[in-house]
């Protein structure tokens, strides 16, 4: 008899932990939006670095600014975009 009260404590137990990892996303994210989400973001990263891309592009043609410089924005402007995006 104990032997089955013991195997039913430990099936309870396994049904408890399979519970809390699907409840807390341990075992894969169910949502499908945050997918979506995701992907939109790293387009719009995309889209805003070949923006400011071209826009140093075309300051350094114009010899508005000198290589260092126009180095320097890339950084700097990567950064902004990285920490607007989060």
């Amino acid at each position: 008899m104990t032997a089955i009260y013991k195997i039913r404590l430990v099936l309870a137990g396994m049904l408890l932990a399979f519970a809390l990892m699907f409840s807390q996303g341990v075992l894969g994210n169910t949502d499908p939006g945050d997918k979506l989400i995701k992907e939109q973001k790293q387009k719009q990263y995309e889209y805003l670095k070949k923006a400011k891309y071209f826009e140093i592009k075309a300051a350094l043609e114009a010899e508005e600014i000198t290589l260092e410089e126009a180095q320097k924005l890339w950084k700097k402007n990567l950064k902004k975009i990285e920490k607007g995006l989060k």
